[in-house]
């Protein structure tokens, strides 16, 4: 068996076999750890960081896993939460290095303020999608985990809805210079956030004291 296993991790790999899609990512680490699969309990928790985790996603797919599974993939969606959320708040501080090239901008001047080149400025629709993506990146299981290659879309939604409500020559200008680096310098940054969390399964750990509604209970609810 570890011979096939290896063949059939090798095309998974290479993308022979198609991954689980939708919530049936979450049915596919339920079985992975029961049959103690840690690669794919790996990648099948990865993936269920795009749904919601809350009873109507689970349904019938909460019979399914082992109580010490449940905790540990909440444990892990967390520790993504948090990463994802440290993120955000450092996104806030546009005065530090690499995030330091915006200068004021038109929406930002009063008629008496002068235009200026100082960097190191936080214009206020970049301030906005920042708080938003991290307001809501506090919400783990209610909604999906923000998708590091969503920033660059979001970004430049907003880009556009500021230029066309105050036709800023500023933000312009900083975009066409240095916005393909700043929407990839964002994406890395996400990135690694989520990368560098470790999913630290142990299988069954004092499994034998653990009751799996002490865990589904709080599903969707206050399990922050």
């Amino acid at each position: 068996m570890p011979s096939v296993q290896s063949i059939i991790r090798a095309k998974v790999n290479r993308g022979e076999f198609p991954s689980p899609t939708g919530a049936e990512a979450f049915a596919a680490y339920a079985i992975a750890s029961v049959k103690k699969l840690i690669p794919e309990m790996e990648n099948a928790a990865r993936l269920t960081l795009d749904h919601p985790m809350t009873f109507g996603i689970l349904g019938e797919r909460l019979r399914l896993f082992e109580a010490w599974a449940l905790r540990d993939l909440a444990g892990f969606r967390k520790r993504c939460r948090d990463n994802l959320v440290a993120c955000f708040e450092s996104f806030l501080k546009l005065d530090e290095p690499p995030f330091n090239i915006w200068i004021r901008c038109t929406q930002d001047q009063t008629s008496y303020s002068r235009p200026s080149e100082t960097t190191g400025y936080s214009p206020t629709w970049l301030t906005k999608l920042f708080r938003k993506q991290l307001n809501e990146s506090r919400e783990a299981f209610s909604r999906p985990l923000f998708n590091p290659r969503s920033i660059r879309k979001e970004y430049l939604s907003a880009l556009e809805a500021h230029i066309s409500s105050y036709l800023c020559i500023s933000c312009t200008r900083v975009h066409a210079l240095k916005g393909v680096k700043f929407c990839k310098d964002l994406e890395d940054r996400l990135t690694r956030a989520l990368s560098e969390v470790s999913t630290s399964f142990a299988f069954g750990r004092h499994s034998e004291r653990l009751n799996t509604g002490l865990y589904v209970g709080a599903l969707g609810f206050d399990l922050t």
